[in-house]
């Protein structure tokens, strides 16, 4: 049924459909449910002497000039009177065709941001209709949507039109006014308005945080769905069976005996949680939250101890090369007498050795797999694999944590899952996202760790840094210089990372500065990291690539550049890179000289405290709801409206309403699922 539908609509070829399918439309209900992102007013005219800098307008006018600039840059200029003002419409990608039809004495209307140069107010590529005579204007506000190549804004508007028209909407129809849903609009009144709004509701009640019944109608609608597939899998969950894991041997021996500490009371708390899950025969799925540092690997290691004492297979899966190997390498050292049964899987193997390793796990003589994403391809099956471990969730995407999930379903057992993040999630809305999830919480730092005193710095202090950066090094200090861009933008005015260590090879010698970024091949990158690690170099000039995982005990200070084009989780897990021993460590925040009063107070957060939590509830108090989710939702459902963080105060009320649906009619709890989540609700069971 999935595209068939969809030849059916005017113009709708195998070129459309497959533009579609890229933006997740595959139906028609699909076209229904694809909603705006924003919307323009473009309903009334506002005279250019009215316009304020920044703002977004509809304004008309005359074409009074227009001038083809091609050095320095090439441009198109065109001066636009509305018989009081001027304003410079401004174009630096046009077509010859354009400049015949800009002329002089036509009509012309244009919706755009007003921005102010030294010639004026003007519009830089707005939207604009020319002609002798200009058509009537809109009589609604007009929507923007999510688009791909091939398919404008007109275009998706036109097939999200006429799917409005032939859907079914009697035969689709879901009532929730049993279930405690006052809202009195119907689906199909709901999404008229949101597709076709009246000029006269307020726009900023229909974008997202907006309160107009339409838009609360269909968000509560799909947290609905949302919260009934998560109790649905829940429920399945239960039913699945898994290897219980209740043996403890020489790997658990092992492990204990070469620790070099003592489990804090948050890992010994969390280690039990664990085994009281692994010990049963329905699988775990449990989400470790724990700051930078707090030792979530140790207990996800200890929690492998159970199912390799068990005589069954445990995966530990790493969202890059680089920590797979870091992790291969300290798990070794744990476990001196079990060498030959742990292996490092990842896609840089020669074909012959990655089959030799291949032909062991299969046979169960690997017990321990580590490794990137290869380690759930499809060449890869295991003997009896019990526990998945997988490392910083939010880096992988749904269809690769369900491929391991998967591993085991032939033999109709599921594996144990163990999920680390150090990425914190209020316990509100942890609840609602990994509401298939038990949660548990490393609240604590090991013994010894000293705070990482950060400290904010201007750019126009650099070079009394470096001052400083040498006194460090004569100290035995190793320091990462952390910079966001690989190569000079022409948009942003960052400092490169080849730039940067270009200054500092010629500040301290090219022996003494290693530089690190994504372009490096695995074994560059893998020599650089293992010179700053010996101390043979002092200084690391890096990308965020070393932002998870990269461990180098004595690295005591981190210095990073434009900090404040970092987000503040971000900024918080590079930190995390020092102040792993005991030795007191630094974070520089070297930020441009003019901060706004939000980047100020962003930055000042980081200086105030290291615990994650605070650091992400600031966030959301700073920056607002809607820019935090990012990583956290990845992953999980992808939301066609709602947003876990933005629309929390909605979640307690939801679920009450999706457990009751769950309970009573299941009917419609599919019904639920397939208008709102379909497939994608799989997902979250990884």
């Amino acid at each position: 049924m999935a595209n068939s539908e969809l030849q059916k609509l005017n113009g709708v070829g195998a070129a459309t459909i497959s533009q579609l399918n890229s933006l997740g439309l595959f139906t028609i209900q699909d076209l229904c449910f694809h909603l705006p992102n924003t919307y323009q007013n473009k309903t009334k005219v506002t005279p250019i002497s009215n316009l304020d800098v920044g703002e977004e307008a509809l304004i008309e006018g005359e074409v009074v000039s227009v001038q083809a600039i091609y050095r320095p840059r090439k441009m198109l200029v065109a001066k636009i009177s509305d018989g009081y003002s001027y304003l410079n419409l401004r174009l630096f990608y046009f077509h010859p065709n354009q400049t015949r039809q800009f002329q002089k004495g036509f009509s012309i209307r244009c919706y755009g941001k007003t921005s102010l140069s030294k010639y004026g107010l003007e519009m830089i590529h707005p939207d604009y209709e020319i002609n002798q005579k200009l058509s009537p204007l809109q009589k609604t506000l007009n929507p923007t949507y999510r688009i791909c190549k091939g398919i404008s804004q007109n275009k998706i508007k036109k097939f999200i039109q006429e799917a409005i028209k032939v859907y079914d909407f009697e035969d689709e129809a879901i009532n929730l006014k049993h279930y405690g849903d006052d809202n009195a609009l119907s689906i199909k009144d709901a999404l008229e308005i949101i597709h076709n709004p009246s000029a006269d509701i307020p726009i900023d009640d229909l974008i997202p945080g907006g309160t107009h019944p339409a838009r609360v109608k269909l968000l509560k609608e799909e947290l609905i769905a949302f919260q009934t597939g998560m109790v649905s899998l829940r429920s399945k969950m239960k039913t699945s069976k898994a290897e219980p894991c209740i043996e403890r041997g020489s790997w658990c021996k092992d492990f204990l005996s070469m620790f070099p500490y003592e489990l804090t009371t948050a890992q010994s708390r969390v280690e039990s949680e664990i085994n009281k899950d692994l010990i049963k025969s329905e699988p775990m799925m449990r989400l470790v939250q724990g700051d930078v540092g707090s030792g979530k690997t140790a207990v996800a290691v200890l929690a492998a101890t159970k199912a390799l004492d068990s005589n069954f297979q445990a995966a530990f899966m790493a969202p890059t090369t680089l920590l797979a190997q870091q992790h291969f390498e300290n798990i070794k050292k744990f476990f001196p007498n079990h060498i030959d049964e742990i292996e490092l899987l990842t896609s840089g193997l020669t074909k012959s050795v990655r089959k030799k390793i291949l032909e062991k796990i299969k046979a169960g003589k690997i017990k321990f797999i580590v490794g990137t994403h290869a380690i759930f391809q499809a060449d890869v099956e295991y003997c009896n694999l019990a526990l998945a471990i997988i490392d910083e969730q939010h880096r992988f995407g749904v269809n690769q944590r369900l491929a391991l999930i998967k591993k085991t379903e032939n033999q109709n057992i599921h594996p144990h899952q163990l999920t680390l993040t150090a990425t914190p999630i209020p316990r509100t809305l942890s609840m609602s996202i990994y509401a298939n999830m038990d949660v548990s919480v490393i609240d604590e730092m090991p013994p010894g760790r000293q705070p990482i005193i950060t400290s904010m710095l201007s750019m126009q202090s650099k070079e009394n840094l470096i001052s400083r950066t040498r006194e460090a090094i004569t100290k035995n200090s190793l320091i990462y210089w952390i910079c966001p861009l690989v190569e000079e933008s022409e948009t942003l005015d960052l400092s490169s990372v080849t730039q940067t260590h270009e200054t500092l090879c010629d500040e301290f010698g090219e022996d003494k500065v290693g530089l690190v970024h994504g372009k490096l091949s695995k074994d560059s990158k893998n020599e650089e990291i293992d010179k700053f690690r010996d101390g043979k170099t002092k200084i690391l000039v890096s990308t965020t690539v070393i932002e998870v995982g990269v461990d180098v005990p004595d690295a005591d200070i981190m210095i990073i550049e434009n900090a404040e084009r970092f987000g503040l989780a971000q900024l918080h897990q590079l930190r995390g890179r020092v102040g792993r021993g005991s030795k007191q460590s630094y974070c520089i925040l070297l930020h441009k000289d003019k901060l706004n009063e939000v980047s100020s107070e962003r930055l000042d957060v980081l200086c105030q405290t290291q615990d994650g939590f605070k650091i992400a509830e600031k966030d959301l108090e700073i920056r607002g709801p809607g820019e935090i989710m990012g990583a956290q939702q990845t992953g999980i459902v992808p939301f066609k409206y709602a947003n876990l963080i933005r629309d929390s105060r909605y979640l307690e009320e939801t679920k009450l309403i999706a457990e009751k649906i769950f309970n009573e009619d299941r009917q419609l709890a599919n019904k639920l699922i397939k208008r709102w989540v379909s497939g994608s609700m799989a997902y979250a069971d990884a």
